[in-house]
């Protein structure tokens, strides 16, 4: 027995020694999100990659959400010590160890077999928000099981209200505290890329999706083990009320829900639900000013360059709208967000909390379940050591950096 015992600890003490190995090696092999992108995309079917990449019309918005980064600057004061920065961040009561979050996307478990699951665990071990999609291929019953109360609910808010209602019904039931309300996809975006790579859900029948898959073996088994990806919280409404039709089902993004929102609407979301509420994808100011009445958070966003190709980055209106609804009034934001040194932009421009996807989705392509984690890592520490380098000891420290932004940062109004 007592060789037994010695031979146990002798296993458990190498397992955890081969552990510590592997990641410290992902560090050295991966210490930048954009070092996995390559490799996520290898292990993708063409289909479930430009699902994650791809943006609308001319990814003209999906390029300058990436570049617009590049006309913000911090100008570093120094002689102040060091520190040891606390990232800690309280929102709607709850303390989350970082200021950033998992933001939702559709049809996920289409892009990586079982992403909501491995992305639900991963944000409860981290202690950072995870926020699922209407659309996301699992239920909102069965992630809310691995969310232990922590997770927000998006709706894309039907026009079929008694839709609506049971929705959010059933995400209370599931645990879900926070609601995020979408309100920049008042009808589908064309997603050209989308139409072109043959995308929906369950993924079409035909020879083109079976070579793609056939190609990546890690989908193709996470797909058998996990099962065909579905809309797991909206199949069972599809008897064609929320679809609108049996067409637009089987159509490119598998998405095109009779959708509907105005501000009476949001009143009623208001009334229904007890816990916070996000108006997630506001861009105007006046829109920004309204809805700071009615509800706990805005959420600036133009859902990551997917809906109108003309739309500037949400980072050049945050300024603007910071400054209009003052220090308090909590503001989200998301789109081209991919470091830690991207976080810590949006937080010195006026923003509260940061909401990234793609990042979470190419980490779990690469490298599966615990990509996911290193992604989560690799932000804290990029966002960690700019704190460091500048000597804030948190956040709010952090939030009161001296910015300056690039003549090409800023939107004129041309009629003024």
């Amino acid at each position: 027995d007592l060789i037994n015992n010695l031979t146990i600890k002798y296993l458990i003490h190498n397992f955890y020694k081969l552990q510590e190995k592997s990641l410290s090696n992902l560090v050295d092999k991966y210490p930048r999100v954009s070092d996995m992108v390559n490799v996520a995309k290898r292990r993708m079917p063409h289909f479930a990659a430009e699902y994650l990449f791809a943006g609308t019309g001319y990814d003209e918005a999906l390029e300058n959400n990436r570049k617009v980064f590049n006309q913000i600057f911090l100008v570093p004061q120094y002689l102040k010590g060091t520190v040891n920065p606390n990232l800690k961040t309280k929102l709607f009561d709850h303390e989350y160890d970082a200021p950033f979050g998992m933001a939702p996307v559709g049809m996920t478990s289409l892009m990586w077999p079982g992403a909501e699951i491995a992305l639900s665990k991963m944000s409860v071990k981290n202690n950072i928000p995870y926020s699922l999609s209407t659309v996301a291929c699992a239920s909102v019953e069965d992630v809310g099981k691995h969310l232990n109360g922590m997770g927000w609910f998006q709706l894309y808010p039907p026009a079929d209200k008694a839709i609506r209602n049971d929705l959010l019904k059933r995400a209370k039931n599931a645990g879900f505290k926070t609601l995020i309300v979408t309100a920049d996809i008042p009808a589908s975006s064309r997603r050209e890329r989308l139409r072109m790579a043959g995308v929906s859900v369950p993924p079409k029948n035909n020879l083109r999706t079976f070579f793609q898959a056939a190609i990546c073996p890690s989908w193709s088994i996470g797909t058998l083990i996990n099962g065909i990806p579905a809309f797991g919280t909206m199949d069972q409404y599809s008897d064609g009320s929320w679809h609108g039709n049996a067409k637009s089902k089987a159509g490119f993004a598998g998405s095109q829900m009779q959708r509907y929102l105005d501000w009476d609407y949001l009143k009623e979301v208001r009334d229904l639900w007890s816990g916070p509420i996000i108006l997630k994808g506001l861009m105007d100011i006046n829109d920004a000013v309204q809805a700071s009445k009615i509800i706990d958070a805005i959420y600036i966003s133009n859902h990551g360059g997917r809906q109108i190709d003309i739309a500037p980055s949400p980072l050049q209106v945050l300024p603007e709208i910071r400054n209009k609804l003052g220090s308090k009034f909590p503001i989200i934001i998301d789109s081209g967000f991919y470091s830690g040194q991207d976080i810590s932009k949006g937080l010195m421009l006026g923003a509260d909390f940061i909401m990234t996807g793609r990042p979470f989705i190419i980490g779990l392509a690469a490298l599966g379940d615990k990509g996911a984690d290193h992604v989560h890592d690799i932000l804290k520490d990029e966002l960690s050591n700019v704190m460091e380098q500048i000597c804030s000891k948190d956040i709010k420290e952090l939030k009161s950096q001296k910015v300056v932004l690039g003549n090409d940062f800023y939107l004129r109004n041309p009629n003024q």
